[in-house]
């Protein structure tokens, strides 16, 4: 009878881990969230493995690393980005790190500004979790920190997971100077404590660059960027509702010089079938190769697949 109890306590327990981590609801606020969410942070974050995967090496600061002041803007967070943001450059802070929505702000008009502004006083570290943070490869973030899972950089609820190796491809075919790092899925969580536990892991595991330091121009058009002679864009559902509204962005962008248009689709407002038909579009219209970089996996259908 007790072996039976303590398979129950144990489903229980990884139900509520679950959905604590994946699924945050007020109910489960109230039953603990914040306080158990802490305890995951300082216990399993702390100890989680950082491995990087490639290193161009880190453009050096004024601070060294293991002296740096780390603080993260969490999903959630109210979204008046300049503010906060304003805030922590004013707070000494020498590392921002950025999840979905703030990563994506930056390819606004208002966005772009920030990222100039951070790279003056902060590295930027960006938590890529699938395709949606596809343009951040040619935005230049001086870290990409992927959660993986069986092989996947991939989100709790989007479905639009990216194979790790594909997204290490693309960073060494554009010439990414962005240091790329992968931790296990299920050892971060979007909370302060882990964020910043595994940054820290992240910056002192890597190596200063002796290159001499380019102009930063980030190019970009919202959820497109453009870096060295490859295209990246994110096809929300403005873009899968609104072709033409992607093509006009595109051309506002420039094609010229580029040799390559890589796609990552939300596939909750797109089929594989209609990403096909969209890519057929983009290449007849623009005539050059378009490339769908992503699929549509999110963490649990990773987990229980056998991939």
């Amino acid at each position: 009878m007790w072996e039976k109890r303590l398979y129950l306590l144990i489903i229980i327990l990884g139900l509520y881990i679950y959905l604590m981590i994946n699924h945050p609801s007020e109910i489960l606020k109230s039953l603990g969230y914040n306080s158990f969410l802490e305890i995951y942070a300082q216990t399993v974050s702390a100890g989680a493995d950082c491995t990087i995967i490639y290193n161009p090496g880190l453009r050096k600061l004024d601070h060294p690393v293991n002296k740096i002041k780390i603080d993260a803007v969490l999903p959630g967070t109210e979204k008046d980005y300049d503010n906060i943001l304003d805030h922590l450059l004013a707070d000494n802070v020498g590392a921002v790190v950025e999840c979905s929505d703030l990563d994506s702000w930056h390819t606004s008009s208002k966005g772009i500004k920030y990222l100039h502004k951070i790279r003056e006083k902060a590295y930027r570290i960006v938590i890529f979790d699938g395709g949606h943070h596809l343009a951040t490869i040619g935005l230049e973030p001086d870290i990409i920190i992927i959660p993986q899972l069986a092989g996947y950089a991939v989100h709790s609820y989007m479905l639009d997971g990216m194979k790790v190796s594909k997204i290490l491809e693309l960073a060494r075919e554009a010439g990414s100077p962005s240091i790329i790092a992968t931790v296990p899925r299920w050892a971060l969580v979007k909370n302060k404590r882990s964020l910043i536990n595994i940054t820290e892991k992240t910056l002192l595991s890597c190596s200063y660059s002796d290159s001499p330091k380019k102009p930063f121009e980030p190019l970009t058009e919202r959820r497109i960027s453009k870096y060295g002679e490859i295209i990246f864009a994110y096809i929300n559902k403005e873009y899968s509702d609104n072709i033409y509204l992607f093509l006009k962005r595109l051309n506002l962008l420039g094609t010229a010089g580029i040799k390559k248009i890589c796609l990552a689709f939300d596939y909750n407002y797109t089929s594989r079938e209609e990403a096909e038909i969209f890519i057929k579009t983009i290449n007849k219209t623009t005539r050059l190769p378009v490339e769908r970089v992503n699929e549509p996996v999110k963490t649990t259908g990773v987990f229980w697949s056998d991939r």
